[in-house]
């Protein structure tokens, strides 16, 4: 019997094996031994997203303080592949410890050269693996927002709860300084330049402007 354990457990070894062998080194790392995989403790924040092209499927878990708005611990789950795992692990590491202020809007194409930059080129056939974690923790931080929203007992209505910036506050930015980007939002008030999960909200109030407001 102890023959045939200690006979399983070299199969395991040797698949485990063959399996980060199949991925570029850095890649290989991160599946072999991920530090974030599983759910945060007291998380307060979750997104999940699944991919078509695939199957596979990732969700983050998040717990941010929320007087100081960082992000305390950051984990994942998800049914997805080496590419997809080194992926969720990287963006976990890069997120834990900084607050929603100093994400900078959140910028997914960003997001992902800097990963391949870290870990190396993802093939064209997989770079959807590391769109679909920069989507999970995007809705996380969607969530998170919500919930702060729910919270909010001020009269205006909040849009940016990164930095507390009112609806008001960014109506009269993009009257008084003929704002036609997100971009240019950010720069004036700050709006939208932290988690960014307000910037579709952000568009449409420039977008209702017309340049009347």
């Amino acid at each position: 019997m102890q023959a045939q354990l200690a006979s399983l457990s070299s199969l395991r070894a040797l698949w485990q094996n063959l399996l980060v062998s199949f991925y570029p080194e850095k890649i290989g790392e991160k599946f072999r031994a991920p530090q974030h995989a599983g759910r945060a403790d007291g998380a307060n924040a979750t997104g999940t997203e699944a991919s078509f092209i695939c199957g596979a499927a990732a969700r983050f878990t998040l717990r941010i303080e929320k007087e100081t708005k960082a992000i305390c611990e950051a984990r994942y789950q998800t049914s997805g592949c080496g590419f997809l795992i080194a992926a969720a692990e990287k963006l976990a590491e890069k997120i834990v410890g900084k607050k929603l202020t100093e994400l900078h809007g959140f910028d997914h194409s960003q997001m992902q050269s800097e990963i391949e930059n870290e870990i190396g080129k993802f093939p064209a056939s997989r770079r959807h693996c590391a769109e679909l974690c920069a989507d999970a923790l995007q809705a996380a931080l969607a969530d998170f927002r919500a919930a702060r929203l729910e919270e909010f007992t001020g009269e205006k209505a909040l849009i940016c709860t990164c930095f507390g910036v009112s609806e008001e506050t960014i109506e009269r930015a993009v009257g008084e300084y003929s704002l036609e980007s997100v971009e240019q939002v950010i720069d004036v008030c700050r709006a939208g330049g932290g988690c960014g999960s307000c910037q579709l909200l952000i568009q449409e109030i420039i977008d209702a402007s017309g340049g009347e407001i």
